[in-house]
């Protein structure tokens, strides 16, 4: 026999081997197969929501990254206008109007473990 009678026997046994399976009643009948489709629609909803959620907290997590972004900026700005603030050209600038005098000559006096100034 050829391999193409031999295969096409296995086939036409196959098919004659799955008709004639009979199956029990409660597995082919109406009530299971309204249980199996009330499991897929709730699967098919259980699913949905988890993908919702994982897109929503997904989106969340963007809009934080932007926030904590934009508050880096920022604090950075901050920085420089406080490291401005505490230069010595802005201090001299400012102690006219805080009726400070600038000190030209400073002498300082060593007494043990107490130190004194004078003008």
């Amino acid at each position: 026999m050829s391999y193409r009678r031999q295969v096409q026997a296995h086939y036409h046994n196959l098919i004659n081997s799955l008709r004639t399976i009979s199956v029990p009643e409660w597995i082919s009948g109406k009530a299971m197969r309204a249980s199996l489709l009330g499991l897929v629609i709730f699967l098919s909803v259980a699913y949905m929501v988890r993908i919702n959620s994982a897109s929503s907290s997904g989106y969340e997590m963007h809009a934080m990254e932007k926030q904590i972004s934009e508050l880096t900026t920022d604090v950075q700005g901050i920085q420089i206008k406080i490291a401005d603030a505490g230069s010595m050209v802005n201090i001299e600038k400012r102690l006219p109007n805080l009726n400070y005098v600038a000190v030209d000559n400073i002498v300082r006096y060593n007494a043990g473990a107490v130190v004194a100034m004078a003008k």
